[in-house]
């Protein structure tokens, strides 16, 4: 089926190139896009989890040292007195911080509440202070079908730590028919444009188990809402793959670069879970 896809798709961008009209470049251009999808889709991924050979436990401590150094280490820096004493520098840019979620049906109910407790733990590493200095805001979106792509909660300096990890925890569990991927990165696109505060670094953290399905329903998939919230607005992207049906590719896609530094993937949500206690125990510091 897949041939037969790239086929349709290669005989269709030829007869395009007959025209020189400027909507039919813009046809052409779209239709490149699904061609490299499809490409991609033919290809074995040589880092998929069934592929992988090395150590379980090998595996969770090297994800939990990334995302130590280059999310919360790089991000959330502390700073110290002249005599080693730790201190709070908020005079250092604020940070917000948007979550997108997966909640497609692929994730079932009880992987869908580990996923909740995975975001939870993610966000208890950090430090009240933070928030109650308004140095760090957090904001929430959950993504399935294209009618329930969510904005669960919005950055807010009422937000403390409880209150973030207790609107987490109540996030329904949509489970939509699809992944609509591509419309919850134009969502955060619209946040980060008209909710985030100008003088704050923008972070974002994607987590999800598939594929997107609404690449071919918006114009150049998920490369570009995803190009413009790291070149536009200068978001620093994290993507988290969970589970054997992820696509590395669109995930690498997505992130920022170098992209070692900033897409992680594991096996499943209890790995996941089991990196989050990894990173809180070779925590040097409070953040």
């Amino acid at each position: 089926m897949k041939t037969v896809l790239l086929c349709l798709v290669l005989s269709f961008s030829t007869l395009v190139l007959v025209s020189e009209s400027a909507t039919t470049r813009l046809t052409y251009s779209r239709w490149i896009n699904l061609l490299r999808y499809a490409h991609s889709s033919l290809q074995r991924d040589p880092t998929a989890v069934e592929d992988r050979q090395y150590n379980r436990t090998d595996h969770v401590q090297l994800i939990a040292d990334s995302i130590l150094k280059h999310f919360f280490n790089d991000i959330f820096t502390p700073s110290f007195t002249e005599d080693g004493e730790l201190v709070h520098n908020y005079d250092r840019v604020p940070v917000d911080f948007l979550i997108m979620l997966d909640s497609s049906a692929s994730i079932g109910s009880e992987n869908f509440l580990k996923a909740l407790q995975v975001l939870s733990t993610w966000i208890d590493i950090l430090d009240e202070e933070d928030f109650s200095s308004d140095q760090l805001r957090v904001s929430m979106v959950s993504f399935s079908e294209p009618d329930q792509v969510i904005h669960e909660f919005a950055f807010s300096p009422a937000l403390n730590k409880s209150s973030v990890i207790s609107y987490i925890n109540s996030t329904e569990y949509h489970a939509g028919s699809s992944t609509s991927t591509a419309q919850a990165l134009w969502l955060a696109d619209t946040i980060f444009s008209k909710h985030a505060r100008p003088d704050a670094a923008k972070v974002m953290l994607m987590a999800t188990d598939g594929w997107s399905h609404d690449v071919l329903e918006l114009p150049f998939g998920v490369l570009w809402p995803a190009v413009r919230l790291r070149k536009l607005h200068g978001v620093q992207v994290f993507t988290l793959g969970i589970g054997d049906k992820i696509n590395h590719n669109e995930l690498e896609a997505i992130c920022s670069k170098p992209t070692a530094n900033h897409l992680f993937e594991v096996d499943d949500y209890d790995m996941m879970l089991e990196v989050l206690e990894k990173v809180k125990e070779n925590q040097i510091f409070p953040f």
